[in-house]
């Protein structure tokens, strides 16, 4: 049975016709030899509801008020709601309990930058935030003004007007029928190019805070990367996205960001050593943090994986660590 599965999807219907990837700049393409093509799903992204709140580690905080919490909404991610995952049976081997995700990049930033992006947001007025677009106004004479819903509403946590800025974005994407995503960042930027997107996540599907799938967690975190796009491209400055773009080769929206991921408790709790077990366990870390490297008892009750694509730090103590990790993410981010 599994061999005509394969045989489906990698022969022409009703043929022996073997089927070959084809990129056309936007989308792949299953092509064969006599000219038949059908358009490939690899590229789409499958979402789940979801409920989460902004998070600042505390050590990029200097003042301010803290993060607003929408644990009080937590129920809305189950409340009916659906996902579009096509796998139907998910075979959940590691669950993680009261989960922070910290995705980091670097973008070219300075003094220079900062002080424009803090008058942008209105962070030195009386009245700070608002709802921020990317969107250049054409026609400026106009009288009116037509805005797509698309818009990040932007609160300021606290600033130092040539160094850093932290504030909370909360976006407002159209997702599919059914998709329930209450989506709230906390965004710290600074003058040395690292941008910091946290995120406490207080619901996923039915499940609030606790018992947390990294099935479920791989397609926020692809969620989170998409998204946090977004959001700083539309506080930044068109000279940024340029370099960015110019980076990318044109492809900025979907660059590589490095993923941190705290938790207070990981099920079930082993060893180090034996979560590295070249099979189910560390599949399951590969799907959030990509191709496991190295895994390490910090202590007792704390464990931290290493993967291609970021770390993961689980245990009652992992949040103390919080300093060292931001700086060690600073110096990957540049790499």
């Amino acid at each position: 049975r599994e061999k005509e599965a394969v045989n489906e999807f990698a022969y022409m219907r009703g043929s022996r016709e073997l089927l070959k990837a084809v990129w056309d700049g936007n989308a792949y393409w299953l092509q064969s030899p006599s000219g038949y093509k059908r358009k490939s799903s690899i590229t789409e992204t499958e979402d789940v509801s979801y409920v989460s709140s902004a998070y600042i580690p505390q050590c990029l905080r200097y003042g301010g008020r803290p993060t607003l919490s929408n644990a009080h909404r937590a129920h809305e991610s189950g409340d009916s709601a659906k996902d579009n995952i096509r796998d139907n049976d998910l075979d959940e081997v590691i669950t993680l309990n009261s989960v922070s995700i910290i995705v980091a990049e670097y973008i070219p930033f300075g003094a220079n930058q900062i002080v424009q992006l803090n008058n942008n947001v209105g962070s030195t007025e009386r009245v700070q935030g608002g709802f921020i677009s990317p969107a250049i106004d054409d026609d400026f004479a106009e009288t009116s003004i037509e805005m797509s819903p698309e818009l990040t509403s932007v609160e300021i946590l606290d600033y130092t007007l040539t160094n850093h800025i932290n504030f909370e974005a909360e976006i407002r994407f159209p997702e599919d029928a059914g998709v329930v995503q209450v989506e709230t960042f906390g965004i710290s930027l600074n003058a040395e190019g690292t941008c910091f997107y946290g995120m406490q996540i207080e619901a996923v599907m039915e499940r609030i805070k606790d018992n947390i799938s990294l099935d479920h967690l791989s397609r926020i975190l692809v969620d989170v990367q998409q998204d946090s796009s977004a959001i700083v491209d539309s506080v930044v400055s068109q000279y940024q996205r340029d370099l960015l773009n110019l980076i990318f080769i044109g492809d900025a929206p979907n660059r590589n960001k490095v993923n941190l991921i705290i938790a207070n408790e990981i099920t079930p709790h082993l060893t180090a050593e034996e979560y590295m077990d070249r099979g189910e366990y560390e599949n399951e870390f590969k799907q959030i943090i990509g191709d496991t490297k190295a895994a390490y008892d910090i202590s007792e009750h704390d464990t931290l994986v290493f993967g291609a694509h970021g770390l993961l730090v689980c245990g009652p103590h992992s949040r103390l660590h919080e300093p060292l990790l931001c700086a060690y993410l600073q110096f990957i981010t540049l790499d």
